[in-house]
């Protein structure tokens, strides 16, 4: 099948949220209080000086606790960006039970870490559903780039193409991305980005982000999608694009 460079309509003015900085601390996938499979795993990133804390977590045991059950989680290496971010694959010992709120006591590990998509929680926590997630994540829509977005302030350039998808799939899911120039440049970034309401964001804020591009270049991004218990969805064909660019700047 013919792939077509995707031009991108570049959102010069996209909303002031978007050009903000995160900030320091860790995120994790899910997103604490959602609903998750009893055989979910986690993600953790590590972002700005938190970076490196969570890096060192590999191979390392956290512990996932509701009010009558714990179980061990093993920190597991997983991908690393080129600009302030660091991810690990958080994988737990046997199964969760089902209807219970279960908490993540990085407080043990990571004291004083700010919990950056917690919702004002101090710890993580999220609510098991009934049984396992056995169903692989199938594709009712292919990922396509369906617009470029780009800031400048002073703190930096904000920097993203928005992909549109749509998957069946109960549980939360999320994309591995191997990022690469369709022409001899930059080397070859691969890093995790969450789905949300049928979307996802490749590239950088102003202070980090995901993937570094630069103004206008031809990219090509080989997309695998996986649901929270680990399964994969079948492969695509790789997607092809512009990194957005100020053609106006001087």
């Amino acid at each position: 099948m013919l792939r077509l460079l995707v031009p991108l309509f570049v959102l010069l003015f996209a909303r002031a949220a978007s050009a903000q900085c995160l900030g320091d601390g860790v995120q994790l996938f899910p997103t604490p209080g959602a609903i998750i499979p009893i055989n979910s795993r986690f993600l953790l990133e590590g972002v700005g000086t938190a970076r490196e804390s969570v890096v060192s977590l590999v191979g390392k045991k956290l512990r996932l606790v509701s009010d009558s059950h714990e179980v061990e989680v093993k920190a597991q290496r997983g991908w690393e960006s080129s600009l302030g971010r660091a991810t690990i694959v958080l994988k737990v010992s046997g199964k969760l039970e089902p209807d219970k709120r279960y908490s993540l006591r990085i407080d043990e590990v990571l004291p004083n870490v700010a919990l950056l998509n917690g919702k004002g929680a101090a710890l993580p926590e999220w609510y098991t559903g009934k049984g396992a997630d056995t169903q692989a994540p199938r594709w009712q829509k292919r990922p396509a780039v369906s617009e470029g977005i780009l800031r400048r302030t002073p703190q930096g350039t904000t920097r993203f193409v928005r992909l549109n998808l749509s998957l069946r799939e109960e549980s939360p899911a999320y994309l591995v991305v191997k990022l690469e120039p369709r022409r001899p440049g930059p080397s070859v970034q691969q890093y995790v980005v969450p789905v949300v309401n049928n979307t996802a964001f490749i590239g950088h804020e102003a202070c980090s982000g995901t993937f570094a591009m630069e103004d206008g270049r031809s990219y090509r991004a080989r997309i695998e999608a996986f649901d929270a218990a680990g399964h994969n969805a079948p492969a695509v064909p790789p997607v092809d694009f512009e990194a957005p660019a100020d053609y106006s700047a001087p």
